[in-house]
């Protein structure tokens, strides 16, 4: 069952209740900088000073420093950032927020920018807002590896096929959400939360629009999401698969062709035997590759299967979700 839209904001910002999110990982050298930064931005901009806190798997001081700068702490849990995201977001509900905004905690965000972020809530033009470092030239401030460019492409490819949206960044660091969009969306990844997040409130119905961001150089640390691209991507690529429902038709679809070819195989092979089994293992490498098919058809039968319980569950998670909140 899908969500309705909401209903509209009060169109000032200046009177809304924000809470602002960050996911961190050993971001003590940045935490500081970047929460003065966002309430300073919002103090320039007139905003009412924001509820922040962090969703945190950090192993050094960050949780320490974070309550000593007043910031509210979420412990993630250990299961990866996009997990630790998603409690962060359940946890701000708590603060009676109008709208929910993240951003990366690296200092790689240009919280400045939070104003921009929250024009099209305040216009009622969405529900969610994404910022791009890709939607104009010259937003990241540096050289960005090839390797991570062709990883987003591949990414954002994949978002704009399942949702149909003109979307040309798959993991952009700042984002502003109405409260009922953090309340329904749920995840079945543990890396995948800025992806799936998209996927989840456009097909609950939520408005999702593009904003060019800008992407500044991290100076401490390096990325904590996953340390490699192409891991970052294997982590993605199957719960994104999943959540597309295509993985009925490529996996069914292969493992059936499979199956039928190995059968279509063994017949012949009888046929050139004259149906008489002794003769059959004389044609042993055919049998192998028979064999093979055949079994290489069985398991993309399961692994469709299995898929199929997940998306499942996910639906189930959903609905029930939907249940405890009309109950309260």
């Amino acid at each position: 069952m899908l969500y309705s839209p909401p209903e509209p904001l009060t169109p000032d910002p200046k009177q809304w209740n924000i809470c602002v999110v960050l996911p961190t990982r050993d971001e003590i050298a940045t935490l500081e900088t970047v929460v003065g930064e966002i309430r300073a931005a919002f103090a320039r901009n007139g905003l009412r000073p924001p509820t922040i806190l962090i969703a945190d798997d950090s192993h050094d001081g960050t949780r320490a420093l974070a309550h000593r700068l007043g910031v509210e702490v979420v412990i993630g849990g250990g299961q990866g950032l996009g997990f630790a995201m998603l409690k962060g977001l359940k946890a701000a509900l708590r603060f009676k927020p109008d709208v929910i905004v993240s951003l990366d905690a690296d200092g790689q965000s240009e919280p400045g920018e939070i104003m921009k972020a929250l024009e099209p809530l305040a216009k009622d033009e969405a529900d969610m807002v994404v910022g791009s470092r890709f939607l104009a030239p010259g937003l990241i401030g540096y050289p960005y590896p090839k390797l991570n460019r062709f990883g987003t492409l591949v990414l954002s490819w994949i978002l704009r096929t399942i949702t149909r949206l003109p979307l040309t960044d798959s993991h952009g660091g700042l984002r502003a959400m109405r409260s009922e969009v953090a309340a329904a969306i749920d995840i079945i990844g543990t890396h995948t939360y800025v992806q799936e997040s998209i996927i989840d409130a456009h097909e609950k119905g939520f408005r999702i629009r593009e904003i060019a961001s800008v992407w500044r150089k991290r100076v401490h640390g390096k990325s904590k999401v996953v340390r490699s691209i192409v891991r970052y991507i294997m982590y993605t690529l199957p719960v994104l698969v999943i959540r597309s429902r295509n993985h009925i038709r490529w996996s069914y679809g292969l493992a059936f062709s499979l199956i039928s070819l190995g059968v279509l195989g063994f017949l012949i092979v009888m046929i050139q035997a004259h149906f008489q089994i002794a003769r059959i293992f004389v044609r042993l490498p055919a049998l192998l590759c028979v064999s093979m098919m055949v079994l290489a058809g069985l398991q993309l039968f399961t692994l469709g299967f299995l898929t199929e319980i997940g998306a499942l569950i996910k639906l189930r998670v959903d609905q029930l979700h939907q249940n405890s909140q009309k109950e309260s």
